[in-house]
């Protein structure tokens, strides 16, 4: 996936840029409700050596943002329905008395909860790995 930006600051060998949100975030509404006019700042590795007020050309592979997307919200989402599916079932073998409809929903909030604590506890491991970090791969017009 390709996108283009200006970078508004530079360190080391990674960059800020600014870039205007992608089309596809208009259906997605995940922030800002899909207002497509406002722009975001993301973090890229800077192979070109590209200097603050560039304009460049980023990329990030489509299958690593597929992966991303899963790590952030399938995963937590599948732990929510386990917890709820497996809850019940527990509750009933043991002969809970309470309302285990209520307590099903409480141990799978609990678990999304757990999968989003150990996700953002890996965090760290998933910014220093380049397979998940936006590359700028040209410079299109120079400052």
């Amino acid at each position: 996936m390709r996108q283009t930006g200006v970078i508004i600051d530079k360190n080391e060998n990674m960059a800020t840029l600014k870039m205007q949100r992608h089309s596809a975030c208009a259906s997605c509404g995940a922030c800002e409700m899909g207002d497509e006019s406002k722009d975001i700042t993301i973090d890229a590795l800077n192979k070109v050596n590209a200097q603050v007020g560039d304009f460049v050309e980023v990329d990030i592979e489509t299958t690593n943002v597929l992966k991303a997307a899963a790590i952030a919200y399938v995963i937590p989402l599948f732990m929510l329905l386990m917890g709820i599916m497996f809850g019940n079932k527990i509750l009933k073998v043991i002969n809970y008395n309470g309302n285990i409809e209520t307590m099903s929903a409480i141990i799978g909030l609990g678990l999304m909860v757990i999968t989003f604590v150990i996700i953002k506890i890996n965090e760290p491991k998933f910014k220093k790995s380049e397979e998940y970090t936006p590359v700028i791969t040209n410079i299109l017009n120079q400052k």
